[in-house]
């Protein structure tokens, strides 16, 4: 008999993709028709769709956190940390979509905000120490102001990509990310790191 718990993941994870298709408009039911299931079933994991979309915002919360992970890691150069870091949390932002997080933006304030600012936060931090450790292998100018630049990209990243999202502007590219962490690089980059670019 299958855990509850990974039961309730593997939901969660079928949620997701149908949230993702159909956007978060779906009542439970409908939900619940789309997994395959009935909403009974789904009810005996989750006592609301709120509760089944705290959990769905859980989770994406999780793979955020673990795309950011890459940042501060001392396996690889900054830089190389800083592109994949990217790339990671632009192929999860791809694959949610701007429909799914004006959605939620729309429907669930509260909890998008709170998420925001818990991932926001740790992006922040994360972009710290990627700075710092490019910093002392001497592959980012020594001269920066980590405080502020971390300060401004986690807001000017996100804060950008929110708005458009908000304002159902087409303006964010596929690889928004990635375009973004290049456009950045070239001006954090001492002289020793402009041969890693």
């Amino acid at each position: 008999m299958m855990d509850i718990n990974i039961r309730k993941k593997k939901y969660t994870s079928k949620a997701i993709a149908i949230f993702k298709q159909d956007g978060l408009r779906l009542s439970l039911e409908e939900v619940a028709g789309k997994m395959g299931m009935t909403k009974k079933t789904l009810y005996n994991h989750f006592s609301s769709k709120d509760e089944l979309l705290k959990e769905c915002i859980r989770s994406i919360s999780y793979d955020f956190q673990k795309a950011l992970s890459v940042l501060d890691s001392k396996e690889y150069p900054a830089i190389q940390n800083l592109r994949k870091g990217f790339m990671q949390i632009n192929s999860l932002f791809t694959e949610l979509s701007p429909m799914f997080f004006y959605d939620l933006m729309r429907l669930n304030p509260n909890q998008a905000t709170s998420e925001h600012l818990i991932g926001s936060g740790l992006f922040k931090q994360k972009m710290e120490a990627n700075l710092k450790l490019g910093i002392e292998s001497g592959i980012y100018r020594n001269d920066l102001d980590v405080e502020f630049i971390s300060r401004y990209l986690s807001y000017s990243i996100f804060g950008y990509y929110i708005n458009t999202i908000i304002n159902n502007n087409p303006l964010i590219t596929k690889n928004y990310f990635g375009d973004i962490v290049e456009y950045n690089l070239r001006a954090i980059v001492s002289e020793k790191g402009k041969n890693l670019l």
